[in-house]
């Protein structure tokens, strides 16, 4: 497996918006596919936040994506955030997720960010495991989520 930029592989953004739409559709139900693909289209775009991530198998095919972005739905005041990580259910529990994180994790530090956010309804123990630490519990549209932060280096 690589990891990409997805700016250098624009003909994924139709799938990763897909992806989107499937795995966090219900925390934004508003945003449909098209504003998905839109939104994927101006950040390849652009030369800051938000960055977009496509984990490739040896094979080439797109098996997993995440993002860094400025601001995300909490806490506007914190940046950046480790966001839309998502892979497929056939990839799963290969280590593409936490490979895409730690490939986000190591881009904040490039950038020159000391630490990287992130909010997960449901995989709270995942990023534990990957050196995130839970800084406190809150609720978006009645979807509990664990907010976490983890320092860029170290």
């Amino acid at each position: 497996m690589r990891i990409m930029n997805l700016a250098d592989c624009p003909a994924h953004i139709p799938l990763v918006a897909s992806w989107h739409q499937m795995e966090f559709g219900y925390l934004t139900p508003s945003v449909e596919l098209e504003e998905r693909v839109q939104r994927l289209r101006q950040s390849v775009a652009s030369a800051s936040l938000p960055l977009v991530f496509v984990a490739v198998s040896d094979e080439g095919a797109p098996v997993g994506a995440a993002s860094i972005l400025a601001s995300t739905l909490t806490h506007k005041h914190l940046t950046p955030w480790l966001s839309a990580v998502v892979v497929p259910p056939g990839h799963r529990n290969k280590g593409i997720g936490s490979g895409l994180a730690l490939h986000a994790l190591q881009e904040a530090a490039r950038l020159g960010f000391e630490t990287l956010y992130l909010f997960t309804p449901r995989n709270e123990s995942l990023y534990a495991r990957l050196g995130w630490e839970t800084m406190e519990r809150t609720q978006h549209n009645g979807v509990p989520l664990a907010i976490m932060a983890r320092h860029t280096r170290g």
